[in-house]
């Protein structure tokens, strides 16, 4: 497995948190698990021009096929750039077309200069690029494609982003009330509710939620719970001595069945199967 990072300068980095390369061999397992990080991130797939992702199979009405393969008529298929809005929900992937992956992950509120409102309807879905780029998208991949290593492919996705970002006709930078409100749900001291956000900026709630949500993808209040959840995830990834209850004291939730609760809503998993079952950060393995 090769896993590349790459964190791109100014003024880019304040849009982009990481471009990150990732190939690996096939994996013996068929279906993966990806757990909701609340960012929006364009993908490019390398291998092969195609994005698929799959209904819940664990779901009552998921059926699948003869060797774990999900049935046809329950997989989505889009062109091989797309881009994965901020969900709140875990989705599903098979990993023979995670053999070569490219990405950028947006920071929250990141990525509303390159798509403009359409970041809101992304809540949740898989869109291709194309779809809000036009011919654009494909040049960016033929692009991709072209380059020859691992870095010189993230070095054309970062020139084409900040190509995007400089353009004269990009949309507007964030609203500043967003940005203040983003930095106040990231700062444990605060501890602020949407409510005390709302309070220390003036305006109505329902102004502000239509705001921060055409701007980041997801309602201020769901934003803050995946956050929480991924504060969790982060814990479990340091390789910490886990005790659940204190992880949901530390992480603010009011007890450890609200913390369950919570890791299940998202993971659908108990933190417990989380932890036997994770292939690496945010996937878990659904074959037996």
């Amino acid at each position: 497995m090769r896993f590349v990072v790459h964190t791109p300068p100014p003024p880019l980095a304040r849009f982009v948190s990481q471009l990150w390369y990732y190939a690996t061999p096939e994996l013996p397992h068929v279906l993966e698990r990806v757990l909701p990080s609340g960012a929006v991130n364009l993908l490019i797939n390398i291998a092969e021009d195609e994005l698929r992702w799959y209904d819940d199979p664990t779901a009552p009405a998921g059926v699948a096929a003869a060797g774990g393969a999900p049935s046809p008529a329950r997989c989505h298929r889009l062109r091989g750039i797309a881009v994965c809005g901020a969900h709140a929900e875990h989705i599903t992937i098979d990993t023979a077309e995670q053999r070569e992956i490219l990405g950028a992950e947006f920071t929250p509120g990141g990525a509303f200069p390159f798509f403009g409102p359409d970041v809101e309807a992304l809540g949740g879905a898989h869109v291709s690029l194309e779809a809000i780029w036009g011919r654009e998208a494909d040049l960016v991949r033929e692009r991709v494609l072209e380059a020859k290593t691992p870095e010189a492919r993230l070095r054309a996705l970062e020139s084409a982003l900040a190509a995007r970002l400089l353009r004269p006709r990009a949309p507007p930078a964030r609203d500043p009330a967003v940005d203040f409100a983003l930095a106040a749900f990231a700062d444990p001291s605060r501890a602020c509710t949407v409510a005390d956000v709302t309070g220390q900026l003036g305006m109505s709630a329902k102004r502000f939620i239509r705001s921060f949500t055409e701007q980041v993808g997801l309602t201020p209040k769901r934003y803050c719970r995946v956050r929480r959840f991924q504060q969790v995830i982060s814990a479990i990834d340091r390789g910490e001595r886990l005790s659940w209850a204190g992880v949901a004291a530390a992480c603010g939730y009011y007890d450890q069945a609200h913390f369950i609760h919570d890791f299940r809503a998202f993971a659908g998993l108990t933190p417990t199967e989380y932890v036997a079952r994770r292939r690496e950060r945010n996937h878990v393995r659904l074959d037996g």
